[in-house]
């Protein structure tokens, strides 16, 4: 699937390059230098690389691309050659049109993937079509070529005697006691957002507005200067509540304002096909008031009072408050990674059994009992095997395939041309 991306976004950026031409041949098959090229400057703008201030490293990435695409061309010819691999009609068409949607949902809707690519949509899934079928048929037989590697424990040993250095270790561990507030919108501060859209949705009726320009001016979806509001999607994709009011409109009818985890949405249907529905929407974001943020720390700070001299009752309080978007709890010897930052500082900072004093993240208040902190510690064998042997594995898994393919790449006609 990545591969189709990366050749939808090649297409994308390739509508800019004057030259193009191919910059490899392998066997009956070509790679064209925009793919290459297109590919790299996406590689090189994730990793912060310039071509302009940084050639040769943004010269080694090309590189890299280059032959991971040349290796992928001997991978598809050896398996055309085998008549025990193929690709169906109906995988080709359910993978396409599943990659297809999740395109459709980045960019908005169907008109504006049509619009980026100055083709409708029956157009581009063809010539996409032969891209999906050859990534498939490349899967099943790179599955089948090493699906049956496996490594023995002497192999695991030895990888972690040669590689030990470079492994990583494991993260740091803490066992502390934490009480995490949000700070909630109260029902005031819901009410007055509601009104708006409300008086949102009666100009509306009354063709003060249309739908796209009321979206413009007051949607807080931060889309919405690309499309408007306007989503394409299938049953599932979004959160229940808005799908919900969707489904059950009209098309043209507006409904709502209904609430979601996002805030408050006017909804209006454009069209609906069986379980595909293009939809546009306004939304307004729940933002708490400075009362909101005081009860929050009033919440905590009675907390605090109470445990103060009692670790104990703080254990208990924490474990009654959390919840599935609450990461209160009682917490013993587990990896700290993932917790918020002030949380992390404090656990690493501080000795142990003691309390924090009130912190602040994220739109939430914490207060915490630190019972001890453990610094990362080096993975062995002992400590934790598997994980070794899944990275001995994957090591053998590298240097079998980089073996088979030189291998056939020497009995495969190759060439490259370097005059671009």
């Amino acid at each position: 699937m990545i591969l189709f991306f990366a050749s939808l976004f090649s297409f994308l950026f390739c509508q800019q390059e004057l030259i193009d031409g191919v910059v490899a041949t392998v066997g009956d098959k070509t790679i064209l230098f925009s793919e290459v090229l297109s590919e790299t400057r996406m590689l090189a703008e994730q990793k912060n690389i310039s071509p302009q201030n940084s050639p040769l490293m943004f010269q080694k990435l090309f590189d890299r691309i280059l032959k991971d695409k040349i290796y992928l061309k001997v991978v598809l010819i050896e398996a055309e050659k085998d008549t025990l691999f193929s690709v169906t009609y109906d995988e080709i068409n359910t993978n396409l049109n599943n990659r297809i949607d999740i395109f459709i949902n980045q960019v908005g809707s169907e008109e504006n993937l049509e619009k980026a690519f100055g083709m409708p949509i029956g157009d581009i899934k063809n010539n996409y079509w032969e891209t999906v079928r050859e990534e498939l048929l490349i899967e099943k037989f790179k599955f089948s070529l090493l699906s049956d590697l496996s490594v023995t424990k002497n192999e695991v040993l030895t990888f972690y005697e040669e590689y030990k250095d470079s492994i990583p270790a494991f993260n740091d561990k803490a066992s502390f006691s934490l009480v995490q507030k949000k700070i909630e919108v109260s029902l005031k501060s819901e009410n007055n957002i509601k009104k708006k859209l409300e008086a949102i949705k009666d100009s509306l009726n009354n063709n003060f507005y249309t739908f796209s320009s009321a979206a413009k001016k007051y949607s807080q979806d931060p889309s919405v200067s690309l499309n408007e509001g306007i989503m394409e999607t299938t049953r599932g994709d979004l959160v229940k509540e808005y799908e919900k009011t969707a489904y059950s409109l009209l098309e043209n009818d507006i409904g709502g304002p209904i609430k979601t985890k996002y805030g408050y949405h006017l909804i209006k249907l454009l069209n609906k096909k069986g379980e595909k529905i293009k939809s546009q929407h306004i939304l307004l974001s729940l933002y708490p008031s400075e009362k909101d943020s005081l009860n929050a720390i009033s919440f905590v700070d009675s907390i605090k009072t109470k445990t103060m001299n009692d670790p104990g009752l703080l254990d208990s309080i924490a474990v009654s408050l959390k919840a599935n978007d609450n990461i209160s709890g009682n917490y013993e010897n587990i990896e700290i990674e993932n917790f918020p930052l002030s949380v992390k500082s404090f656990l690493k900072k501080e000795k142990n059994y003691s309390f924090s004093p009130l912190l602040y993240e994220d739109g939430s208040f914490y207060f915490l009992y630190k019972y001890s902190y453990l610094e990362s510690e080096e993975r062995t064998p002992k400590n934790n095997y598997i994980f070794l042997e899944n990275l001995a594995l994957n090591r053998k898994i590298g240097v079998f395939f980089e073996n088979w393919v030189q291998d056939k790449i020497e009995k495969t006609y190759v060439k490259i041309n370097n005059s671009f």
